[in-house]
C-alpha cells in the first residue's frame, strides 16, 4: 500500500511540476529543442515508467499534437500498444511503430522490426475469419450467377435438338435440368396427290426450311468472331452478358483462358 501510495504522489509531483513550467510548441515543431525535453513526452514517459498507461498514452499523444515528428513518442505509444500486458491494439501498434522507423531511419532496429511483425501477425490472426467469409460469400455469389446463365443455355439448346428432332422423326432429348416441355405433334405438308414426287420433295424441303428459320431464337450471328479487352473488375460472366453470349459459349472459344485469373487488358475471343 505504501509503494502504491508512493507511486501516485511521485506522478501527481511530476503532472504539477509540467503544468507549472509549461513549454513553448515552436521549438519542438522548429527542431531547435531536443523532443525528448518537451513537457507533454517527458509527463508521458513519467508515467509509462509508472505503469499508469493510459495516462502514458494521453501525454504521449499530446507530445504528437505539439509536434507530430516526435519519432520518440511514436515509438512510445507502439511499444504500449503492442504489449498484450499493458494495452494492446495493434492496429494502434502496427502504425505508430511504422511511423517511428520511417521518421527515425531504424529499419533495422533489433527491437521494433519484430514488433512490428508481430503485431501485423495479430492483426491478421484478427481478421483472417471475416476476410474469409467475404471472399468465400462473393465467389459463391458468383458461381450462383454462372449456374443460373449455363441452366438457360443447356434448357435453349435443349428445346432446339427437340424442335428439329420432332421434324425428322427422331426421339427427344431429355435432360434433368430442365423441365419436360410438351411439343405439338408435326404437321405434313398438303400436297396434291397428282404432283410428281420431285416437285413434292423440293416443296417439303422448302417446308422445313422456312419452319426452322421461324422457329430460331433469334437473327444469326457473323461467323467471323471478334475481340474483346478485359475492363477492370469484369467476370467472364459479366463480359458473356455484355456481348450478348454464353458463358458456356465464351469458355468455348477461350479454351486456354481461366475465369478466375482474368487480367486488365486480356484479349478474349467472341463468338
Amino acid at each position: 500500500m505504501l509503494r502504491q501510495a508512493w507511486k501516485s504522489r511521485l506522478a501527481a509531483a511530476v503532472v504539477a511540476a509540467g503544468l507549472l513550467t509549461g513549454c513553448d510548441e515552436r521549438p519542438w515543431v522548429t527542431g531547435k529543442a531536443d523532443p525528448k525535453e518537451e513537457a507533454n513526452f517527458r509527463q508521458a514517459e513519467a508515467y509509462h515508467r509508472l505503469g499508469q498507461y493510459t495516462k502514458a498514452v494521453e501525454y504521449f499523444q499530446r507530445a504528437l499534437d505539439v509536434n507530430p515528428r516526435n519519432a520518440d513518442a511514436h515509438l512510445g505509444l507502439g511499444l504500449i500498444h503492442s504489449d498484450p500486458t499493458k494495452i494492446p491494439e495493434y492496429g494502434f501498434a502496427y502504425y505508430h511503430l511504422n511511423r517511428y522507423v520511417e521518421m527515425a531511419r531504424a529499419t533495422n532496429d533489433p527491437i521494433v522490426v519484430p514488433l512490428i511483425q508481430a503485431s501485423g501477425l495479430k492483426l491478421a490472426e484478427r481478421y483472417a475469419n471475416a476476410i474469409g467469409k467475404i471472399q468465400t460469400q462473393g465467389e459463391l455469389e458468383q458461381l450462383k450467377r454462372d449456374r443460373a446463365e449455363l441452366l438457360t443455355t443447356v434448357s435453349n439448346l435443349t428445346e432446339r435438338l427437340n424442335l428439329a428432332n420432332l421434324r425428322l422423326g427422331l426421339p427427344l432429348v431429355t435432360n434433368r435440368f430442365v423441365a419436360p416441355r410438351v411439343y405439338p405433334a408435326p404437321t405434313a405438308p398438303v400436297l396434291p396427290t397428282n404432283a410428281p414426287a420431285p416437285q413434292r420433295r423440293v416443296a417439303m424441303t422448302n417446308q422445313f426450311q422456312s419452319q426452322q428459320a421461324s422457329t430460331s431464337s433469334g437473327p444469326a450471328k457473323s461467323a467471323a468472331p471478334k475481340s474483346y479487352k478485359v475492363q477492370p473488375r469484369e467476370t467472364l460472366a459479366a463480359i458473356a452478358r455484355k456481348n450478348g453470349v454464353s458463358v458456356a459459349q465464351l469458355q468455348a472459344a477461350n479454351p486456354g483462358v481461366d475465369a478466375r485469373k482474368l487480367k486488365v487488358g486480356q484479349e478474349l475471343r467472341i463468338p
